[in-house]
């Protein structure tokens, strides 16, 4: 086994190389990431092996990503991009599952295997795609907030439409039970994080206030906590960060440990355990597909943009958002990442995928990762060009 020290030379040595490279041709540095992590990783020249340590500082990435995201948004506005965001989520979701289903069905597979290939493409991917904002310049935007609440929202309608699946293939058509316990068990998840951040978090004015009080290290056991909980309740452990990291703002800490907090996750998510883990969704890729699956991947990549885009758009559109707008919204819940792969692995463990659908729904979710950010390029361009359909 290589050693781990010359991994992290390798990923560090590409990192910088990519943000250096990206920024002068004025591309998002996500898409160099993405694609260094093919070209490094098993796929093609195998400089990097892809190992335990590797996995877990790509895992902690996330977890930073979305504590720092949760740090940058206050409380009201997330408060007001669920009222507009909870449609746009819904149809957002219940499209693509059906479209990606349906081509699925399309190409002959049986119905378990193209339930999984729905739920695949119906988790949009958070982290990537607050990345791909911030990288075009949508930071603190209306546009960002409501794509990122509204990936939240996603990602547990999507463990919500899981857990029936689950009871479907157990041999119960319609679990109400089991739907009723999931759907119990998120509601207690925001309740418990929304207590504790009106009600706990102005009381902690020794972590947060007092100079002896350690508010850096009192986050991160905030976080870990909040991810914990998530994890217990059945929900993804980004989740339970994001929320550790929303009710961290300026009313509640002073401005010098505030902007302390924000510049260290900043540097650890954007410049360190963030870029390990984009590198590290390339390190899925294979090209040993066998060619009668080439068209069913255009096919499944096309289907799911259409259908994202229009669903998306569409009840963007009826949230007063102009013509423009909702196209980017459409078009920045197009990502796909750790969630996909979450859910296709478990679709392998229990025998509903084989390996050739597992390396599609990856490539798919690469495919997914590479347009977005062009398409998000383009939309940003012309939300420049016509600033009278910009809302901020």
């Amino acid at each position: 086994m290589e050693s781990i020290f010359h991994s992290l030379l390798m990923l560090m040595l590409v990192v910088w190389s990519v943000a250096v490279v990206m920024r002068k041709i004025g591309m998002p540095t996500i898409m160099g990431e993405l694609i260094m992590g093919v070209v490094i990783g098993p796929a093609v020249l195998g400089l990097v092996t892809p190992n335990e340590v590797i996995l877990t500082l790509a895992h902690i990435g996330i977890f930073f990503l979305m504590l720092h995201t949760g740090v940058e948004t206050e409380p009201r506005e997330f408060y007001a991009a669920v009222k507009d965001s909870f449609g746009i989520a819904l149809v957002g979701a219940i499209v693509p599952f059906l479209v990606s289903m349906g081509v699925a069905l399309a190409f002959g597979y049986n119905m378990v295997a193209s339930i999984f290939v729905g739920l695949t493409m119906t988790a949009t991917a958070v982290v990537i795609t607050l990345k791909l904002l911030r990288d075009i310049g949508f930071k603190n935007s209306r546009i960002t907030r409501i794509i990122v609440t509204t990936c939240v929202v996603d990602d547990l309608l999507t463990m919500i439409f899981f857990s029936f699946v689950l009871g479907y293939l157990s041999g119960d058509a319609v679990n109400i039970n089991h739907l009723l316990i999931v759907t119990g068990k998120v509601i207690l998840f925001f309740s418990i994080a929304l207590s504790i951040g009106l009600l706990v978090y102005p009381h902690l004015t020794f972590p947060f206030r007092n100079k002896q009080g350690k508010g850096f290290t009192f986050i991160l056991v905030l976080g870990f906590a909040a991810g914990e909980l998530a994890e217990h309740l059945g929900l993804h452990f980004s989740i339970g960060a994001y929320f550790a990291g929303l009710f961290f703002d300026e009313t509640v800490v002073n401005k010098k440990l505030f902007n302390i907090v924000n510049d260290r996750l900043y540097a650890l998510s954007y410049s360190f355990l963030g870029p390990i883990f984009f590198i590290s969704v390339g390190f899925n890729i294979t090209f040993d597909l066998p060619s009668y699956l080439i068209w069913f991947l255009i096919t499944l990549t096309l289907s799911v943009i259409v259908g994202q885009i229009l669903s998306a758009g569409l009840m963007a559109k009826q949230k007063h958002f102009s013509w423009l707008e909702s196209l980017t919204i459409g078009v920045g819940h197009c990502a796909r990442a750790e969630m996909a792969f979450i859910i296709a692995s478990l679709g392998i463990e229990m025998g509903a995928l084989d390996k050739n659908i597992f390396s599609v729904v990856v490539f798919t979710a690469f495919l997914l990762n590479l347009m977005t950010p062009l398409m998000l390029k383009g939309c940003a361009k012309l939300l420049e060009r016509h600033p009278s359909h910009w809302s901020y």
